[in-house]
């Protein structure tokens, strides 16, 4: 991203402007293109999803397929749950440093997970929330396969199975209207 300073402050411009994105099959492909591609960001718009154990940002999209930012805050509810219609792909953020020669580092490295096909589930099935356990949150992009016809949103409003509490309730009925959501638990299969 080139960085162009202007009389009113600053601004970019994207290395993607101009440069023909490719179709995808899967979200594997989209997954190995994306990182590949040196992580393009262009979000598709400004909105910010917060739920009540994260939040997310769109920072990609390209017709079904898109990568969200999730920071997931410290001390989380961990639902087995899954994502009706969504194929997803979870990977942790790698962690860098600057050593004391000015060069960068790679401190962490994590692999992609498997993908999570639609009708399939994840999670821990723990709930940390107020216990004495000490997390810092972290930082997961979800890469994910819309099913055609749907309009892409968050993941966090595609769900099926206990959800995480009232924010993220709100998240779904607000997103995917026709939702079944009560009593602490979500189903957004076949709502269009």
């Amino acid at each position: 991203m080139t960085i162009k300073m202007a009389k009113q402050g600053v601004f970019s411009t994207n290395p993607m402007r101009g440069h023909a994105v490719p179709q995808w099959e899967t979200v594997q492909e989209f997954c190995e293109w994306w990182n590949a591609a040196n992580r393009p960001i262009a979000p598709p718009d400004e909105v910010v999803n917060l739920s009540d154990d994260a939040t997310s940002f769109c920072l990609f999209r390209s017709g079904q397929f898109q990568v969200e930012l999730y920071l997931i805050h410290p001390c989380p509810n961990l639902p087995i749950h899954g994502h009706p219609d969504v194929d997803v792909i979870k990977m942790r953020l790698d962690t860098w440093a600057v050593d004391g020669a000015g060069q960068l580092k790679q401190t962490t490295y994590r692999e992609a997970s498997e993908t999570l096909v639609t009708g399939e589930t994840h999670g821990a099935g723990v709930n940390f929330k107020g216990r004495d356990v000490v997390n810092g949150g972290f930082g997961l992009l979800a890469f994910q396969k819309w099913k055609d016809g749907l309009t892409p949103t968050t993941v966090a409003a595609r769900w099926k199975g206990p959800t995480v509490g009232p924010m993220q309730e709100d998240l779904i009925r607000r997103l995917t209207p026709g939702a079944t959501v009560m009593d602490g638990y979500a189903d957004t299969t076949g709502v269009e």
